[in-house]
């Protein structure tokens, strides 16, 4: 029997228990309501209530932690922006062993796993989604497109500026969860840490993850966008071979668009300041065209970006990191492992992703301009056979350790359960090439230049 309910929803007149009151429908259909028996944890920021809801923790999960470093991200989000636009907020936390999150004009659902806490990446993943649904609350909730209000709720709705949105977003979560002293600096430059469950064993940063992606060739940053209903939300095994998602790509521009803005002004402004005007001019209905916010960011740069702004948004030209990097003092990291294993025979590759499907070896994606791609493996196809020996799915990482880069080797395949064979040329594992790090050869300008950014210097952080 539930006894407790929580929502963003402030209490209807009376006060009479589990009653809210929403001004209008958009507003009741944005508002979860919770009921049950949660943990919950209360912390109030300039005097406005908070709320952590852990639904799940059964002993597993620390609270009293998580709830302490939320309320750092709150200040620090806070203080970024200058106010906090609610007069109560709740984060519903859902212990699922789940992923995700949506953002609400008062509160935000997250999903993650119940041992999230037991580990230092999982952990930093969970305060990364914290930060950025909560991001949410002023850019997307009340600082918007101008396409996507009033709400309809029968059409799809389609604009270019999603960019803004979930790709500034982006780039903010991980900055902020920074800024209030919850991660190191290598933890910021290393990246995302791999989510929970995941087969991935390092931390991808936005840029390795932009620029491993053959669609970023294929597909414009506005076009991602425009064509989310159709692309993004829609996608299959050949999604990064034609497009890229907004949230990365949209990530790594604002990083770009932030480090050209200080160098423009000598430090004097950057990001930050864009948004916190754009809010100031476009919040609420008004909402903003995407000539609106180009205008916004050259007022504050107080330089002409637009053949810039055409050159990242409308093309697929490759982004140039060189000023970002000089400007903030970083570099593209060596790739340490590559370097450790140097004495190690290279390992053999043809870039494709398998899986095990009841017992057989099927090819799940083939990314453009690797050996596999060029072989002809489709995704769909059942491996049966390394040259003339039968190969089952769970010999599949142990056969690969056996030819050496530049071996030709048969396949033999099932295709649409017909036999082919397809050649084969293995190349090398290509090293990580897109991981930053602290310059260490940085002038004390840069470091400052950094400091100011970021916060902080490599190797000290507020562990909480």
């Amino acid at each position: 029997e539930w006894r407790t309910s929580v929502t963003g929803l402030p209490e209807a007149p009376g006060r009479k228990p589990h009653h809210y009151l929403a001004a209008d429908f958009d507003t009741l259909v944005d508002s979860p309501i919770y009921a049950g028996n949660p943990a919950i944890y209360e912390f109030q920021v300039d005097g406005v209530p908070h709320y952590l809801v852990n639904e799940g923790e059964g002993g597993l999960w620390d609270g009293p932690r998580s709830a302490r470093d939320v309320e750092a991200i709150v200040r620090a989000q806070k203080t970024f922006w200058g106010f906090l636009p609610y007069e109560k907020y709740v984060f519903f936390n859902l212990l699922t062993e789940s992923g995700g999150g949506l953002e609400h004009k008062n509160s935000t659902v997250l999903m993650t796993s119940r041992w999230a806490t037991r580990t230092r990446s999982s952990y930093l993943g969970w305060l990364n989604l914290v930060s950025h649904e909560f991001f949410h609350t002023w850019n997307v909730k009340r600082l918007r497109p101008a396409e996507l209000g009033p709400f309809d709720y029968e059409n799809e709705v389609y604009t270019p500026s999603l960019w803004v949105a979930e790709g500034i977003t982006s780039y903010y979560d991980r900055l902020l969860v920074r800024r209030a002293g919850l991660c190191t600096v290598e933890e910021y430059l290393a990246g995302d840490p791999p989510s929970p469950g995941s087969d991935a064993d390092k931390s991808t940063g936005d840029i390795e993850r932009l620029q491993t992606t053959p669609g970023r060739l294929v597909q414009p940053l506005e076009a991602s966008s425009f064509e989310a209903w159709i692309k993004l939300y829609r996608k299959d095994e050949n999604t990064p071979n034609t497009g890229i998602s907004y949230y990365v790509k949209g990530a790594v521009v604002a990083f770009l668009l932030d480090a050209r803005i200080r160098r423009a002004t000598s430090g004097k402004k950057n990001l930050d300041d864009v948004m916190r005007l754009a809010y100031e001019r476009y919040s609420g209905p008004r909402g903003f065209t995407a000539p609106q916010f180009r205008a916004t960011v050259q007022e504050v740069a107080g330089v002409d970006l637009s053949s810039w702004f055409r050159k990242v948004l409308e093309t697929t030209e490759e982004l140039d990191y060189t000023e970002a990097l000089d400007w903030l003092g970083l570099r593209f990291a060596k790739d340490e492992k590559k370097n450790k294993d140097a004495n190690k025979p290279p390992k053999a590759w043809l870039g494709l992703l398998t899986k095990n499907e009841e017992g057989r070896l099927m090819v799940n994606q083939v990314k453009r301009g690797t050996p596999g791609f060029e072989a002809g493996f489709n995704v769909g196809d059942e491996i049966l056979a390394i040259g003339d020996d039968r190969v089952h799915a769970d010999q599949w990482s142990r056969r690969m350790e056996c030819f050496q880069p530049g071996e030709k080797v048969s396949f033999l395949i099932s295709r649409r359960d017909r036999l082919q064979r397809l050649e084969a040329c293995f190349g090398q594992d290509p090293p990580r090439q897109w991981v930053l790090e602290a310059n260490p050869e940085a002038t004390d300008a840069q470091k400052a230049q950094r400091k100011a950014w970021i916060g902080g210097e490599p190797g000290r952080a507020s562990h909480r």
